[in-house]
Order: structure tokens, then sequence, then C-alpha cells
């Protein structure tokens, strides 16, 4: 300990000496002082450095007790970036217990409870989730572009990787690609990013992931023929025979497939042939059957919608396509409410909320946003996500919608977008946001253009049905379920809060052998108590049962749609949802019927 008691110059090192020998029930009174004066220490260069040749010590210190931070075997590497973006002493905090971890990883601190193989472990998780901030660039553009928090966490991230890189963090960083791409979320930004960090981060490096290079491939060379500009690619194109187009289609088509992702190629290819040689379409969107007849009954749509929607920045619409058509939806109805939302108008207050947040001012070019976007709904309505908003139960009705009443949905919007409200009846009265304050989003970088507009007016909607139900002396979703989906939702319901027989009632009516024509009418909405990892309540939750059925090995699972991003999650202490190899389709969330039970405190019936 001379090593503080020789300073007495460095702010810091005053603070963080007077935790030290403060006695243990009064630690919580110097922790806010060192925390205070470790952030401002942050900020000079080699700030990491110095607090470093502390980390061995902030345990013995105190520093953590009462905190998030004081147990090691309680830490969550997927929090530390939420922790480092809060700023201030929370950020300072999480860069302090981080530096106690590369610590022990490096052996410069023997930790009872945490061993140098666990600390190297959590820290390279860390850093695969994080990669993108790993990879920031010291340039101007990213010193202008980048919140402050984002070159805090970036130097922290740089600092752990030089002292404890791992070649493990591309197998992490697999992971974490994989499991987000299998979900097929319609908004992947998050995805593109990590597969643009870890390229940059592997340059130079010999340490590669076979696994990851089918997801840059898919994103950046998705055939042999697409490499180099797009202006070459399409003079390339134009040189071919149809059998090479007919082959070409077909790899654009397996990488679509196989990742659920699309790359600018795919852009270029497809206007190609769809003004060239429409005869083609079929080699790289008609999966199946279904998809074969209704891109030969529907082409003049398909075609136009395609001219009018696809460009580089709405490039994932064609993966929505791809599944689009392989829906048995295409009544009249729904090719007609597609027409007009091709001729539909972009009020200006509607087109300055688009600008605001895809930064375009082109009005042309928010249509084909709006456009494209309603394609990827009705292609993958299970990849519609409520970002970090708490919108689960509109986002939820949105991906309903698609599923059960696509017309329905396309309807609302192009109503949407003539009048600027939406309207609903409860019960004999009328709701609407013509004269409700739609509801504000927390976040608008993590959501679809539909979900941007709609979301906050079906959630004023929402919230007036939650009050208009309210005190009935049963949970309110029991009216508000049905009201708020408008259609198709089983009029019976149980809540776990009232209903004596409630596991009783949710085997005989969603276990099989009990009920064989369960998922006869499927979707249906659910409520969920969601735990963290140390069990404690979080809140509830919105949900759809999408179908219960053997998984792969016979067990019974329920499987569900959750409007989170990411559904790939923890419950409780010990309950993982699956999103892939249990029998999942894309965007489907599963557990075993009876954990799944275990969460679940209100459903819908048959009555």
């Amino acid at each position: 300990m001379g090593l503080y008691l020789f300073s007495s110059e460095n702010a810091f090192q005053k603070a963080f000496q007077q935790l030290l020998q403060a006695p243990l029930f009064s630690k919580k009174l110097f922790q806010e002082a060192v925390l205070n004066e470790a952030y401002e220490l942050l900020k000079e260069p080699n700030g990491l450095e110095k607090l470093y040749g502390y980390a061995h010590l902030f345990d013995e210190a105190g520093l953590f007790i009462g905190k998030p931070w004081e147990n090691l075997d309680k830490l969550d590497a997927t929090l530390v970036r939420g922790t480092l973006h809060a700023g201030g002493t929370t950020a300072a905090a999480e860069s302090l217990s981080d530096l106690r971890i590369l610590a022990i990883a490096r052996g410069d601190y023997l930790h009872p409870l945490m061993t140098s193989f666990a600390a190297t472990e959590f820290l390279t998780k860390v850093l695969a989730l994080n990669i993108d901030l790993l990879i920031m660039k010291e340039t101007e553009e990213n010193r202008v572009t980048q919140l402050y928090k984002d070159e805090h966490a970036s130097e922290l991230l740089h600092f752990i990787s030089e002292h404890c890189f791992s070649s493990r963090v591309f197998e992490n960083l697999y992971q974490e690609v994989d499991n987000l791409a299998v979900q097929r979320p319609i908004v992947i930004n998050k995805i593109l990013k990590l597969i643009a960090s870890a390229k940059k981060l592997t340059e130079g490096r010999e340490e590669k992931s076979s696994k990851l290079m089918i997801y840059e491939k898919a994103v950046y060379f998705p055939t042999e023929l697409a490499t180099g500009s797009l202006e070459k690619y399409e003079r390339q194109l134009k040189n071919c025979e149809d059998a090479d187009l007919a082959k070409e289609a077909n790899q654009l088509r397996q990488t679509m497939e196989q990742t659920g992702l699309v790359s600018p190629y795919h852009v270029v290819f497809l206007h190609y042939i769809n003004k060239e040689k429409p005869y083609l379409l079929k080699e790289m969107l008609a999966v199946d059957e279904m998809a074969a007849t209704n891109l030969q009954t529907h082409s003049v749509l398909i075609s136009s919608l395609i001219s009018l929607s696809v460009t580089v920045e709405t490039r994932r619409s064609i993966y929505g396509y791809l599944r689009l058509l392989q829906r048995d939806i295409f009544t009249p109805e729904l090719v007609k409410a597609l027409e007009d939302l091709m001729e539909a108008p972009l009020p200006e207050q509607l087109e300055n909320c688009l600008t605001a947040v895809h930064r375009s001012t082109d009005k042309a070019d928010l249509q084909k946003l709006l456009i494209s976007e309603m394609i990827n709904i009705l292609g993958t309505p299970l990849g519609v996500g409520q970002g970090f908003n708490p919108t689960c139960q509109s986002t939820r009705a949105i991906s309903y919608w698609s599923q059960k009443k696509p017309v329905l949905l396309v309807h609302m919007l192009n109503d949407f977008l003539r009048t600027g409200s939406i309207t609903f009846t409860f019960e004999g009265r009328e709701i609407s946001t013509k004269t409700l304050l739609p509801v504000p989003l927390e976040d608008t970088a993590n959501i679809d253009a539909i979900s941007l507009l709609l979301v906050p007016h079906l959630d004023a909607i929402y919230f007036e049905l939650l009050k208009t139900a309210d005190g009935r002396g049963q949970d309110a979703h029991k009216w508000i379920n049905p009201a708020f989906n408008l259609t198709g939702v089983w009029a019976g319901f149980s809540d776990v809060y009232s209903d004596v027989e409630f596991r009783e009632n949710f085997y005989r009516y969603y276990y099989p052998l009990n009920n064989p024509a369960v998922n006869e009418q499927l979707p249906q909405p659910a409520g969920i108590t969601i735990y963290n990892r140390s069990g404690q309540v979080l809140g509830a939750h919105a949900i759809l049962i999408q179908r219960v059925a053997p998984d792969p090995t016979g067990n019974i699972r329920v499987y569900f749609y959750n409007p989170n991003n990411d559904s790939l999650q923890i419950w409780g202490q010990s309950s993982q949802t699956s999103v892939t190899g249990n029998g999942e389709l894309e965007g489907e969330s599963s557990l075993p019927f009876e954990e799944f039970l275990t969460f679940v405190y209100a459903f819908h019936y048959p009555a």
C-alpha cells in the first residue's frame, strides 16, 4: 500500500486513500468521491493505465460495496455497454470493475471467487459484444459523429484487448451475429455493424473464423461475380447469358436464405433482371411452388413494388419479398391495398418524422422506405422489433396483424398516411389519436419505419384502453387484447391472480394431447413475467404464442414471438429461451411447455 502513502498530489490518489483507510461501516461515504475523481482521470491521456495500477486494490478498499459490481459472480457482460453509455460515475464504476477483472485475467490480482480463466472469458465476451466500439478509428469523422460515451467505451475496450486479446473473441462474435441473424430481424443495423467491425479487426491477423466468413461473404461478396464496384458488376451482368444469370440468381438467393442478409449486389442484380429479364425473377425469389405461383400470378404488382421500393438502403426488403412470396395471402384485397400504398401521399409532418431518423430529405426515397418496410413486415412478421422502447403491446399487434390480417395492417397504414391518425372502437366508444397525444418513442434507431410512424399512435390508444378497462376486478387485458388486436383473439381469458385452475386450464387449452386443434387459431396474445438472472421480477411483457408442438427430440415446446429485438434471453436464474436448434421457425423463440408455463401470467382460450 506504499504506492498510495507516498503520493498526495493526485486527486484520485487522495480520494482512494481515504476510502482505503475508512472503516467498513463508512466505506459508502467515500465511494462517490473516488468515482468522481476516476471519471475525471479517465478523460486524461493514459488515465486507464494509471487507474489499472490500483485495480488489484479496488475490492480491498471496498469500492464496490453495496453496488451492482460488488459480486463478481453476478456480473453480466451484456450490460457493460449500457453502463458505459450511462456516463458519469456509473461509467467510471463500470470501467474500474472491468480493470479489476483485467487484473485477475493477467494474474496481477488473485481473487478467491474468480479465476484468471473465468476473467478472460468474461472480458472476451465483453469484447465480442462490443466489437464495433473496439475497432472505432481515431478519425475526425468518428470524433465528430460518436458520442463521448462511445469514445470512452472504445478506449476501455482497446485497453482490454491490448492486454488480454483472445482469439476466442471471434467465436463469441460469431455466436452473437448468428444468434441475432437467425431471428431474421427487420432492423439489421447491429448485425451489419458487428460484421463490418469483425472484418476490420481480423485484417492482418491470422485468427479468422470460418463461421464468421459465411456472414462476411453474404454481405460483401455473395458470389464469385459479385466483387468490385457495383457499376462493374452491372456491366458484367449485361454480358452474361441467361444460364449464367440463373446461376447467379440462385447463389444470391442461397446467401439470403442462409443468413437473412442482403448485399448491395443483390440490389443491382434484382433491378437488372426485373427490368431486362423478368422471367428470371423466379430464380432469385421463388423458393417453393407457392412463391412461384404468387410471382407468376402477380408479376405486374411484384415488378412495380420492386421498382418503387428496392434501393441499396432498403435492400433488406429483398429478403422480405423472398418470404412474402411464400405466404398464401395474395388476395384481391391485399393486392389493392398494396397498389394504394404505392400511390399513398406522404404528409409533411410524417415526412419530417422519417427524415429526422433516416436522414433523408428526398420524399421519393422516404416513400420507397415505407413500401420496403411494409414488404419486410408482411414477409417476416416475426422480425418486427420494439427496439429499446417499452412498446411490446403495439409491436406485438403489428406482428399479429401481419400474420392474421395483413389487409387490415396495410389499410391501417394507408389510412394513417391520409389522416395522420388511428381510430379504434371500444365498447361503443371511439378512441382516436385525433384527440389523443401520440406517445413519444425512447428509441427511434432500432425500429422499422412503419413502427416509427404507427407505434406512438397505437401506444396512445393502448394506454387509453388500459385506463378505460381498469378497475373491473380482473386483469384489464381480458377486455383490452380483443379490442386492441381488433380480430381473432379468443374470448376466454385466464390470469394467474384470479383463476384457481390457471395451470390446469393452460394444459387443457394449449397442450396438444388435450387440444389437438390448438394451432389452428394461433397466434394468440399472452402475458409473461420476466425475471433477471438473479430471479428478480423485471415486469410484465406481451408476446404471441405462435404454436405448440414437439421439438426434434419429441418434447412439447411452446414457440412464441417476442417483440424484443434479441429474443435469446435468460428468464430467471436458469431458464434460457432458445431461438434455434429446437425446431424454431424463423423469428420464433421457444421453451419447453412446463418451463414456459412458469412465466405465463395471462392467456386467452377458446370459449
